[in-house]
């Protein structure tokens, strides 16, 4: 990809955060970028549509809006990089969450110093629509949870797994066990994943230690994300249904994401050019400090206020 669209930290960091994907050399790269990977004319639309999208997530949630502006612009250009949209529908593509991570400096205690990053979370919905366009799979079925009282049973038939369900009705309890997703591969045949109740505790624990973080070298402990106990004291059944789409594909290859993105599994490929020109930050730069590729080091210990779905997305994964 070509890199004579240059962005600047120092121009960057001079913006207010709304204003960053105002900037000309900010659409333009853009518009470069998702015109070249996916290979459309489609950039400056898109670009358009994610502007909006991007703004207001910055104005309904300040969290984000204080990350680093650096973490900021990457944010935005894996739009263009992962082809999702920040686009607040009943099933969000992704989002984008603030997380707190070492700068490599110390404080005067000799502390670890922290800056808050923003990156994109990619949901469970968000997975499946890039595992469907990438190639790996033809369709799969909404997930479907199990409740106690349901017949639920797994099975191999000569290596073949195999799901017996049949739902309670009148459901004899509220109490969520388990999910189940069936994925038809790209040569027509089935395939069945599932989290049975030990998955859905192991996960919850996940949570805890994915919030929990440092402070003048003490561990604050975290909490799993309340979704786990909402529902009559189990996990809630829409926030299971995302998890079960996202734990669906651990096994399956991994899907090309941004710089900036978090998922499930993110495939190693070679950096892409964001267009930043290279400088050296010194301390009292430490904004324009550039994020690490991949999850970062620590949780934001803070909750973010957004819509139900994007909590999960806070466990790191």
């Amino acid at each position: 990809m070509s890199n004579a669209i240059q962005v600047k930290v120092e121009e960057l960091n001079a913006l207010p955060a709304t204003k960053i994907v105002e900037n000309k050399k900010v659409e333009a790269k853009f518009i470069q970028m998702y015109n070249a990977i996916w290979g459309s004319q489609m950039g400056e639309q898109i670009y358009n549509k994610e502007v909006f999208n991007f703004q207001k997530v910055l104005r309904e949630n300040p969290g984000v809006a204080e990350c680093s502006k650096m973490s900021l612009y990457g944010c935005f250009l894996d739009m263009a990089v992962n082809g999702l949209s920040l686009d607040n529908t009943s099933h969000a593509q992704c989002y984008l969450i603030p997380r707190k991570v070492k700068t490599g400096y110390k404080n005067d205690k000799g502390y670890d110093e922290y800056e808050k990053r923003a990156n994109v979370s990619v949901t469970g919905y968000g997975e499946l629509f890039m595992r469907m366009r990438s190639g790996q799979i033809r369709y799969a079925d909404n997930p479907v949870v199990v409740y106690e009282g349901d017949i639920f049973a797994i099975g191999l038939d000569n290596g073949v797994k195999r799901i017996t369900y049949s739902a309670a009705i009148p459901r004899k309890s509220s109490k969520v066990i388990g999910a189940f997703i069936r994925i038809i591969r790209m040569d027509s045949s089935e395939d069945y994943q599932w989290l049975l109740e030990g998955d859905i505790q192991r996960l919850a624990k996940y949570s805890e230690n994915s919030n929990s973080y440092w402070k003048d070298g003490h561990k604050i402990e975290g909490k799993a994300n309340a979704l786990y106990s909402s529902a009559n004291g189990g996990i809630d059944p829409g926030f299971l249904e995302n998890k079960m789409i996202k734990h669906a594909f651990d096994a399956y290859q991994k899907v090309r994401t941004g710089q900036y993105t978090i998922m499930e599994t993110t495939e190693e490929e070679p950096v892409i050019d964001y267009g930043i020109a290279e400088e050296i930050p010194n301390r009292d730069q430490i904004e324009s400090k550039p994020a690490p590729f991949g999850p970062t080091d620590e949780p934001e210990p803070e909750a973010v206020a957004a819509p139900v779905t994007q909590a999960d997305e806070e466990e790191g994964f």
